[in-house]
């Protein structure tokens, strides 16, 4: 096997140059597609990392469309999209191409005469086939279970396209579109220098990070997309207990739960609730003695144990680009440790066995 998912986290940054290389290509008829319609409101379909992107990507697609973007596991629209609303565009995205979640809410949403669009990364799936019209996912070829560089991807796919699409409306100019660009590139070209030493800080604390059994990932505003990504992330690798938690739910009784054998990761993106992420961090170091690591780019922290302090470049729409890294890399560094070929799903059948995804 010549595939790892520590190589694939490496391409990350090069995967964004080439969506934003490719963009005539790979956007232009979706763009054609929905460019003359009276589209009041987008509602994007994902399972997975796939659905982690569209939360990450919601926003910025707001502010380029001007409109309301929601995201939706497939099945929840499916079962849950029962008043119908005009001028709804619908967006069913899936890196492989395969899901049967999203091919039944694409399905669903052609019922309901919405505008559907399909975007895989695999040309000639099964959910390529189910939209009106096809984006192409442009991020190459990733053979390993858990995804890296597609998430990354996934969540610049599409946001440039809700901008190129603005554009193409009249409500942004060519000018805008680049400055969105160059934030994609910024807040992705460090990747590879995150990776690195992402990986030399989870091998210094590898002796404490294998015994983990129970982790809680905690996260807040721009990094909410790298919380729940990186808690599958581990789960699918490590294979331990991981659950993410928004800050202000995990204070609504989780914390509880939380004792000496637990393990919390912080992502702690400076901004409106970073004090409060602090006092948080006090709190289970002096009442609970929890073992924490903190992810930040606050160098306030440089000398607090098990930190992890980088310059992010923060940005308010793309910090989860850069936040999920240390998670998709201890991913790699644990299971590794623990003998764990976290390339390989541990049941390679699965989805046959289930149903879940279509061949």
């Amino acid at each position: 096997m010549t595939y790892d998912i520590y190589n694939y986290i490496l391409e990350s940054a090069e995967t964004v140059r080439n969506l934003i290389a490719s963009k005539e290509e790979t956007m232009h008829d979706a763009v054609e597609y929905l460019a003359d319609k009276d589209v009041r409101r987008v509602v994007i379909l994902g399972s997975g990392t796939s659905y982690h992107a569209c939360v990450t990507a919601k926003r910025s697609m707001a502010k380029s469309l001007g409109i309301p973007v929601e995201c939706m596991y497939p099945i929840d629209f499916k079962d849950g999209e029962v008043v119908r609303q005009e001028g709804t565009a619908v967006i069913g995205i899936s890196q492989a191409g395969r899901s049967t979640s999203t091919i039944l809410a694409l399905q669903k949403a052609k019922e309901l005469g919405y505008y559907t669009i399909s975007c895989t990364s695999e040309r000639n799936t099964p959910v390529q086939e189910e939209g009106e019209c096809y984006l192409h996912l442009n991020v190459g070829e990733e053979l390993s279970g858990p995804k890296t560089k597609g998430f990354i991807g996934s969540i610049a796919e599409l946001a440039l396209f809700a901008a190129v699409l603005a554009c193409r409306k009249g409500r942004m100019t060519p000018e805008e579109v680049s400055a969105l660009e160059n934030r994609l590139i910024a807040s992705s070209e460090n990747i590879p220098d995150i990776a690195e030493k992402s990986r030399a800080w989870a091998e210094s604390n590898i002796e404490e990070l294998e015994k983990c059994r129970r982790l809680i990932i905690v996260g807040y505003g721009d990094c909410i997309g790298a919380m729940m990504e990186g808690s599958l992330k581990i789960l699918e690798g490590v294979r331990c207990s991981v659950t993410g938690y928004q800050m202000e739910e995990f204070m609504h009784g989780i914390y509880h739960s939380v004792w000496e054998n637990d393990y919390i990761i912080y992502l702690a993106e400076p901004g409106e609730y970073y004090s409060r992420l602090k006092g948080m961090l006090r709190y289970f170091d002096e009442e609970r003695h929890a073992h924490q690591f903190v992810v930040t780019s606050d160098k306030a922290f440089e000398n607090y144990r098990n930190a992890f302090v980088y310059p992010f470049r923060d940005d308010e729409d793309f910090a989860t680009m850069e936040y999920v890294i240390p998670l998709q890399v201890i991913t790699k560094v644990v299971s590794m440790r623990l003998g764990i070929d976290c390339n390989i799903p541990s049941d390679t059948q699965f989805h046959q066995k289930m149903g879940s995804y279509r061949y």
